[in-house]
C-alpha cells in the first residue's frame, strides 16, 4: 500500500492498545485515533523509550479479539497531543480489515 504523505485522511477515535517496538526496545501505548495513513498514540516523554522524528518503528495494534494490525511506521510528529506515526507498510491481507474498521472514515480527507 503506497501512502501519500501529503494527504491527511480523516481520523477515527478508538480505544485500544499498541505495542511499539523500536531499536530493540518496546513500550505499550494507548491509541488515540487511527486513519488510513497513520495513528496517534499517547506519549509521555518520560518513557524510557525516547522517540524522535523519522524513527522507524514496528507497531502491533490490538484492535479487538479477532483483529490485530502489524505495521511498519515512522514517527512524523511529537507534540503535547501525542506521537503521530505514518504507516510505511501495511500487509496486504490487513488492508481490507483496516478499511472496514475505519468505515466511513476511510475515504474522507481532512482539509
Amino acid at each position: 500500500m503506497s501512502l501519500d504523505s501529503k494527504i491527511r485522511y480523516a481520523r477515527k477515535p478508538i480505544t485500544s492498545s499498541c505495542l511499539l517496538v523500536m531499536k530493540g526496545q518496546s513500550i505499550v501505548m494507548e491509541v488515540k485515533n487511527i486513519s488510513a495513513s497513520g495513528i496517534l498514540l499517547e506519549y509521555d516523554e518520560k518513557h524510557e523509550v525516547k522517540l524522535v522524528l523519522n524513527d522507524f518503528c514496528v507497531l502491533e495494534i490490538i484492535l479487538n479479539e479477532e483483529f490485530n494490525l502489524h505495521v511498519e511506521a515512522e514517527v512524523s510528529r511529537i507534540s503535547d497531543e501525542g506521537v503521530a506515526l505514518r504507516f510505511i507498510k501495511i500487509p496486504e491481507e490487513k488492508q481490507i480489515p483496516l478499511w472496514e474498521l475505519l468505515g466511513e472514515h476511510v475515504d474522507k480527507i481532512e482539509k
